[in-house]
């Protein structure tokens, strides 16, 4: 977070929010949901190269690094 939204807050409150934990990998239905799109959607771009993905067994999944670089390119 940024140093003007925990100005406001106490130290222990400040370390509160920098140790949340978020999740780095997004399944298919996650990221279809963000982007507006639907799942097919999704495995036809996935198929075309048009989006960056990691296959864990059988399932897809997509970084979130990857996923809002695709959102800004497709807003």
């Amino acid at each position: 977070m940024s140093k003007i939204l925990l100005s406001g807050l106490d130290k222990s409150e400040s370390q509160f929010f920098e140790n949340r934990i978020v999740c780095e990998w997004l399944s298919s239905a996650q990221v279809a949901a963000f982007l507006g799109i639907s799942e097919n959607a999704l495995r036809i771009m996935v198929y075309r190269r048009q989006v960056k993905f990691s296959k864990l067994g059988r399932r897809l999944r997509f970084h979130i690094d990857d996923v809002n670089a695709l959102f800004s390119r497709k807003g």
